[in-house]
């Protein structure tokens, strides 16, 4: 599932039969005949690859929609093992049940899909913008201020929110979405999703909550500030001067003092120690205030940061100061 942080369905439930599946997906959202989609691609052309996954390679591609001849989509088209059978087909199934029944502003529309025998593709909107961590570390790319990073950490906030409270079930990100009933642990066999930024209880146990998504979100919240990605800090430099030169004499104190309280607090090593995404939403709308304030009132538009937040990062790193 994609979160909508730059440029950033109500329904049926989703624990759908197999049975009542193809019915169900096919009266929520649109399904592409292969032909369609591999016209819209150049017939998946190497130049339309904008990315690969753990699932798939994503395309960008247009085609008809809405009444549009020319309407930019992301195809995200799934991967084969070597003996010509779909790597993941529970997945695939998973996020189009997920997608065409959930609607907000920050999460990535569902377009349409193609369930085939002989081809799986989901498609998406195209965000033209790109992704974060790309605005983060494309040095090609303008720096983004720290305000802007606020305002985009709180969309990607609220559309996790959602997610967590927002429909029928409890919906956890992670790399690949899984639901409950109530928000009590679940176990899975198979671990996946990015280095750096898995709950320990995820990694060690296999054990999914909300809150997984919650550690995830302060592993994000720390690499807003850091110059580097999280994966590539270097273990024997403590943290703070990993932060981006761009922000430093930038951040307000009393704006910084909330903002890395509720990171810390997302990454406490204890589920149960970890704010909900709606405290986190919440602290981060506060911190924007402060810095918007601050910066109404300050005479030379530069700040001195005073504290020193001891920040662990996880088992993969050590412990880091900022």
């Amino acid at each position: 599932m994609l979160l909508k942080c730059l440029g950033f369905c109500h329904s049926k439930d989703t624990s759908a039969s197999k049975g009542q599946y193809p019915t169900v997906i096919e009266e929520l959202c649109h399904h592409f005949s292969p032909a369609d989609l591999r016209k819209s691609t150049n017939n998946f052309d190497e130049n339309q690859l904008i990315g690969r996954g753990g699932f798939g390679s994503v395309y960008k591609g247009c085609l008809k929609h809405n009444g549009v001849s020319d309407y930019t989509v992301a195809l995200k088209r799934s991967y084969r093992n070597n003996y010509g059978e779909f790597v993941n087909y529970g997945e695939f199934k998973n996020e189009i049940e997920l997608l065409c029944q959930l609607r907000h502003a920050n999460l990535v529309s569902l377009i349409g899909f193609c369930n085939l025998k002989h081809e799986k593709i989901i498609v998406y909107d195209y965000i033209p913008n790109g992704t974060f961590h790309d605005h983060l570390h494309d040095r090609d790319r303008d720096t983004l201020s720290w305000k802007k990073r606020l305002e985009i950490c709180i969309g990607a906030a609220c559309g996790v929110h959602y997610l967590h409270t927002g429909a029928k079930r409890t919906i956890i990100h992670l790399d690949g979405q899984r639901f409950m009933s109530k928000p009590k642990p679940i176990e899975v066999d198979r671990i996946c999703g990015t280095f750096g930024f898995m709950a320990p209880e995820y990694t060690m146990y296999g054990t999914v909550t909300d809150k997984c998504d919650v550690y995830s979100f302060g592993r994000l919240l720390l690499e807003v500030v850091l110059e580097k990605p999280i994966s590539s800090i270097q273990s024997s430099k403590p943290a703070w001067e990993n932060i981006d030169p761009n922000l430093k004499g930038n951040i307000a104190p009393e704006c910084w003092e909330v903002f890395m309280d509720i990171t810390e607090r997302c990454l406490k090593e204890e589920a149960d120690e970890r704010p909900t995404m709606g405290e986190v939403e919440v602290q981060l709308e506060l911190a924007l205030s402060l810095q918007e304030e601050a910066d109404s009132t300050t005479t030379n538009g530069k700040y001195t940061l005073l504290s020193n937040t001891i920040i662990k990062l996880g088992p993969e790193f050590e412990d880091s100061v900022i």
